[in-house]
């Protein structure tokens, strides 16, 4: 397990290996991230799916990218489902795009209980954030 702070963010990451992704049979690269908040003691985590190259989240970098790629699914469903499907090229009338953007829609609601930022907040720690991970 490998664990680093960012903020006022406890982040963890453990390696699996067992669960496999839903959109690809042979990805077994499955690390679960948690994430606590250490003002208010709420606690998140979710899935991330390393690369074929570097399958484990092993260092700070990579599980700051991890919370980074995971804020940032979660601000992309603040868009109307029109605008998210436009800017990642998803058909409107795609069941798959309606699903991945709900799933957005529920890291949105996981990260704003745990972060209770608003969504200028959000957006200013996003930003923060992609300095040191994007």
């Amino acid at each position: 397990m490998f664990t680093t702070t960012y903020k006022n963010f406890k982040i963890s990451a453990e390696f699996d290996g067992k669960k496999v992704a839903s959109w690809d049979a042979y990805n077994d690269r499955h690390n679960k991230v948690t994430v606590k908040n250490l003002d208010n003691g709420k606690r998140i985590s979710f899935d991330f799916w390393g690369s074929v190259i570097n399958p484990r989240v092993e260092s700070e970098y990579d599980l700051l990218n991890a919370f980074y790629c995971f804020v940032s699914d979660a601000l992309s469903s603040l868009e109307s489902f029109e605008s998210f499907c436009g800017d990642f090229g998803y058909d409107t009338d795609s069941r798959k795009a309606e699903k991945i953007y709900k799933a957005c829609k529920r890291a949105y609601t996981k990260f704003e209980r745990v972060s209770g930022f608003s969504d200028d907040e959000m957006y200013d720690f996003i930003n923060d954030l992609q300095e040191v991970a994007g």
